[in-house]
């Protein structure tokens, strides 16, 4: 049911792009079109039919969540900024979709990546760290509650309300507050969905006007290997699955790259992230190819990254503390691993 639906939007959508190029002009004056229906005895009747069809198209709508992302302000900053990296590059449109995405990765989330990393280090240090002073405070506790005579419930309230206490001034002395290592969802998903809708509006002649068409026409031919037509869906479905898989490895490169066991809600998010990661594959396979070779692009660059942030020389370059729980040798740990768990000699 739910590949059935997606192929009917799809089929819409084509006849969606097929007509507004249509539509856009059939507004615009044509100065040409009384000497044509002197020469052209028919031409009334293919203006009827012309009508006619971008009638029978105008009740083709997008939904209204998704006009309103693509006619929002982020979305044509965005836009804006893949127009005018292409035409200062020079680069075709595959290439500008591609580099468009690693340049915004490498300005924006690389930086902000290394600063997760530095604040996750710090935090886990400070864990280990404060596992003794736990221990301490657990037996002041019960050498209070046997001299004092307090209810087991009061105790273990001393007891957690301690912790935190010395927890929390343990992080703001260090300046590491675990809030601060999710900076960088907040930052790339916001970014990688309005170079998404941005990337779609291209392909869709978003907003109606004439170097829009002129795009269209640039994209329809600004492919390259199998997907030529960057407006049309991918034929091979080669793109979707190499998203799929890209993404799938940077999950399992975080998780075989830890030399410690996972805890159950990192085992439960792990799969989630999974699970959403497989879903993604039969959506993008109804998506244009640029939006799909953006993505692409963007799970591709984001392995790499993660594979050159394991380099015990580049977490030390960029001054990331080292723990316990990183590895002298990370790509043959995880390569060991791998094979420990796939059973392979």
């Amino acid at each position: 049911m739910i590949l059935q639906t997606l192929c009917t939007r799809q089929t819409n959508l084509r006849k969606f792009i097929d007509c507004r190029h249509l539509s856009y002009y059939m507004k615009r004056p044509n100065p040409c079109s009384s000497l044509q229906s002197l020469h052209n005895k028919n031409n009334n009747f293919y203006i009827c039919s012309l009508n006619r069809s971008v009638t029978s198209v105008s009740s083709i709508t997008f939904p209204s969540w998704f006009m309103a992302l693509s006619n929002s302000t982020p979305v044509a900053y965005a836009q804006q900024f893949i127009i005018s990296f292409h035409e200062f590059t020079g680069t075709p449109w595959w290439a500008t979709i591609m580099l468009s995405a690693v340049t915004l990765r490498l300005v924006i989330t690389l930086p902000l990546t290394v600063y997760q990393h530095y604040n996750n280090s710090k935090l886990e240090n400070l864990s280990i760290e404060f596992q003794s002073t736990v221990k301490e405070i657990q037996k002041e506790v019960v050498k209070s509650l046997k001299l004092n005579k307090w209810p087991e419930n009061k105790a273990k309230r001393v007891y957690n309300k301690a912790v935190k206490q010395y927890w929390n001034e343990l992080i703001v002395k260090e300046n590491c507050h675990p809030a601060k290592s999710t900076i960088v969802v907040w930052v790339q998903l916001p970014l990688w969905i309005c170079m998404s809708i941005a990337t779609r509006n291209l392909t869709l002649m978003l907003p109606p006007s004439d170097d829009a068409v002129t795009r269209f026409y640039q994209l329809a031919e600004g492919g390259i290997l199998w997907f030529t037509n960057l407006t049309a869906i991918d034929p091979t479905m080669c793109l979707p699955l190499i998203m799929c898989i890209s993404n799938l490895m940077i999950i399992e490169v975080q998780t075989q790259s830890r030399n410690k066991e996972p805890t159950r809600n990192q085992k439960i998010i792990t799969n989630v992230f999974r699970g959403l990661t497989i879903i993604m594959m039969p959506l993008s396979c109804f998506l244009p190819s640029g939006v799909s070779l953006y993505w692409t692009a963007s799970s591709i660059y984001g392995l790499s990254q993660n594979l050159f942030l394991l380099s015990p020389q580049v977490r030390k370059c960029f001054g990331i503390p080292k723990t316990p729980y990183n590895n002298e040798h990370p790509y043959k740990y995880i390569l060991h691993k791998t094979k420990s768990k796939l059973k392979i000699s």
